[in-house]
């Protein structure tokens, strides 16, 4: 079991994961007319695929800089789908509200 951590081959198992979710949930929004809340969610998981990828490299040993560019490959994706959500708010006001 270390070996498959050490390796990172869990990370690739994670990413398929993710790849499969992305697949699946994208679908199932479009079909259910969500085609506005794609383009977060695809952010939302593109910046945590990103720190899988930080993660993978880290335990391949690459360098700071490979790692380093994931991090901030991640952060890019993180304020995109901030900018999205908050634009949303923006045009439906009410949408955050719990009553």
């Amino acid at each position: 079991m270390d070996e498959i951590i050490k390796s990172g081959f869990a990370t690739d198992i994670v990413l398929i994961i993710m790849a499969v979710e992305a697949v699946m949930i994208t679908f199932f929004m479009r079909r259910n007319g969500l085609n506005s809340s794609v383009p977060g969610f695809l952010a939302a998981l593109l910046a945590g695929a990103c720190l899988i990828l930080a993660l993978r490299a880290a335990l391949n040993g690459s360098g700071f800089g490979e790692i380093a560019l994931f991090l901030a490959l991640s952060l890019l994706a993180h304020l995109g789908e901030l900018v999205l959500k908050i634009r949303s708010l923006k045009a439906n006001p009410n949408q955050g509200s719990q009553t």
